[in-house]
């Protein structure tokens, strides 16, 4: 049965997408769906580097299974929301931003549950996906893909400035309330608190953003 909280968090990450999404002129992400250098380094990095980083970080902080799996998940997923967020406030090319979600997402439905099973069983030697919650996955996927569709449409239809800064206050909103969401979930039980961790927690967590932001930059320069 689902929850309130999941009710919550999936309506703030569809405002979040939706948000961002609608923001963009449909010109500019035609002309970024052109831009086949970035895409192909954007899905290299996505479902080939930062999966393999997740895995080496496994095996070298020896995380135990609940932790190391976790990891796997966040770095075999697809970038979503956050991406598009980081960008819209620091003034990137949310265009491409909004482009690489929306092809990674799809990819994501092939590409997470392989990596997932291929690094999962090379770390554990054991078929540890079959306890993960594959629905809750794929409908965090699914409300990705439906708001990024949706912005594309409502932006494109209404082709007005103020719809599209209103559309983006309305998912700085969503993405700030979200950490807050988060935030407060995460830390709601003593034992699950995100500052009582062991140090390799917040190694595991830092190392693959780190690493992974250095070596795209490297490529991409």
């Amino acid at each position: 049965m689902i929850s309130i909280l999941e009710v919550v968090g999936n309506f703030l990450l569809f405002a979040l997408v939706f948000g961002m999404s609608a923001t963009v002129d449909i010109s500019c992400m035609k002309h970024q769906i052109r831009n086949k250098r970035a895409i192909l380094l954007g899905i290299f990095c996505q479902f080939i580097l930062l999966p393999f980083l997740g895995f080496a970080i496994v095996n070298i902080l020896q995380l135990e299974p609940c932790l190391g799996i976790t990891l796997l998940v966040v770095t075999s997923s697809p970038g979503g929301s956050y991406s598009n967020w980081w960008c819209s406030l620091f003034n990137a090319d949310l265009a491409l931003s909004v482009t690489m979600t929306a092809i990674s997402t799809l990819l994501s439905v092939f590409a997470l549950p392989a990596n997932l099973l291929l690094y999962s069983n090379a770390a554990y030697n054991a078929d540890v996906t079959s306890d993960l919650d594959w629905m809750s996955l794929f409908v965090a996927l699914a409300i990705v893909i439906s708001a990024i569709a949706l912005g594309l449409y409502c932006s494109y239809s209404c082709h007005s400035y103020r719809f599209n800064i209103l559309a983006n206050k309305v998912g700085n909103a969503a993405g700030f309330l979200l950490i807050l969401f988060s935030a407060t979930v995460t830390n709601s039980d003593a034992d699950s608190r995100i500052w009582s961790r062991h140090w390799t927690f917040y190694v595991a967590a830092l190392a693959p953003c780190f690493f992974g932001l250095l070596i795209a930059s490297a490529l991409a320069s």
